[in-house]
């Protein structure tokens, strides 16, 4: 006869990870504080929000994969856990029969979704909430589960189309790593808004692609499918910082692995059109001045090779060049990818940079926020309307679209 030992019903918090606010996002800026001093308050200097380590946690406080090759009967139980979760199983029972005694299996089950990350994190991504119940047997526990879900086969089935469609039209067989892996990261900053709002509060990549909003979580999930899709080999990776739950990705470039935290290159929520590369494939070294996470798990990534990316931010590319403000001195430079050459376009502090053709279209923080147009050959400059504007944005049509401080949205053909 069975002897039942505990019954535990574990709520996997959807807010889990919806704490990696993008208010913690490292190049994150300043806003105006209120409408009626915005005019004041918008002609500040841009300034990055400062970064630390989670002083409050360790990597010691997350799951080490080293317990798999301690028991691997435990990764054998944790595969056929996955197996039931893919299917979208909502009660099922799992045999353990490894060499954990009962407190330290009590702690891997109430620990089961980080476990199950590195079996199949994606779809991990699937857990809203589970419950389990034990009994002991004689050659080990019986574990019975009850999982709710916050998507479904048939929306997963739509991601997978999204994910192929993205492959077809932005991948080609031409690309090298580097640019595959620029590709998905200017794929996913674009798209998406940060927000735990929403039916999944953000966690959900089918609510990221549908709705265009998501966390951290839903960021590196996608970004996860669509480095595979790109042809790269990719990690899930999650820890911490700021004190809070973050997940990023690895991803290997030319057989070196490194960082990309796709939720901290996206700025912030109000300003969608924004790309940084502070946290474009960054080593263990840079990455770990404000991120924690159990290195045991991943591979090490301790090349420098890209490390001239990370001064970019408010950057946009045409062809091979990106064109950037510069994070150490506010100045416009054009970087060629293929002849790795850098050249200072302007003097001018240029936000909200959009390129288009042969010019910069920018917010002149030093000429109170303008519309401004800058000639990529010579710098040139001519002021297309004199108020302050954010969020610009040049679509394949070459319509300029952009917002001016009080909110109004216009556009204009170029």
């Amino acid at each position: 006869m069975k002897k039942s030992i505990l019954l535990i019903f574990l709520l996997i918090i959807l807010s889990t990870l919806s704490a990696c606010s993008a208010a913690i996002k490292a190049a994150e800026v300043l806003l105006q504080d209120e409408l009626e001093s915005e005019e004041e308050d918008s002609m500040d200097p841009k300034e990055l929000a400062s970064k630390a380590p989670s002083a409050e946690f360790s990597a010691e406080d997350l799951f080490s994969t080293t317990l798999f090759q301690e028991d691997p009967a435990m990764l054998q139980f944790s595969k056929k856990i996955e197996k039931h979760i893919s299917t979208f199983d909502p009660n099922f029972t799992v045999m353990y029969s490894g060499k954990l005694d009962w407190d330290t299996f009590e702690e891997q089950l109430n620990d089961l979704y980080n476990i199950l990350n590195f079996v199949n994190p994606y779809t991990t991504g699937y857990i809203g909430e589970y419950g389990w119940e034990a009994w002991e047997v004689d050659n080990g526990y019986e574990v019975e589960f009850d999982f709710t879900y916050i998507t479904d086969a048939k929306k997963e089935k739509k991601v997978d189309a999204y994910v192929q469609d993205f492959a077809k039209k932005f991948i080609t067989d031409d690309m090298d790593d580097f640019h595959r892996a620029k590709a998905v990261n200017d794929f996913v900053v674009q798209l998406a808004t940060y927000t735990d709002k929403g039916d999944s509060q953000g966690q959900a990549v089918y609510e990221l692609i549908s709705e265009e909003t998501g966390v951290c979580q839903a960021y590196a999930l996608l970004a996860y499918r669509l480095f595979l899709a790109a042809g790269l080999d990719a990690k899930y990776v999650y820890g911490y910082s700021d004190n809070q739950l973050h997940a990023w990705n690895l991803v290997s470039v030319n057989g070196d692995w490194y960082h990309i935290d796709t939720t901290w290159n996206d700025i912030t929520p109000i300003e969608p059109y924004a790309i940084s590369y502070a946290y474009f494939l960054v080593n263990d070294e840079k990455l770990s001045e404000d991120h924690v996470w159990a290195n045991e798990n991943y591979f090490a990534a301790t090349s420098n090779t890209y490390d001239f990316m990370h001064d970019m931010w408010y950057a946009d590319t045409i062809g091979n060049v990106i064109y950037y403000n510069s994070l150490d001195d506010d100045m416009v430079y054009a970087y060629d990818l293929a002849t790795k050459q850098n050249r200072q376009v302007t003097e001018t502090a240029c936000y909200y940079l959009a390129a288009f053709d042969d010019a910069i279209y920018c917010s002149d923080y030093d000429n109170a926020g303008f519309l401004t147009k800058i000639f990529i050959n010579d710098g040139s400059e001519e002021v297309l309307l004199e108020e302050e504007v954010l969020n610009l944005f040049v679509d394949d049509k070459g319509v300029l679209f952009y917002e001016t401080i009080d909110g109004e949205k216009h556009s204009q053909t170029l």
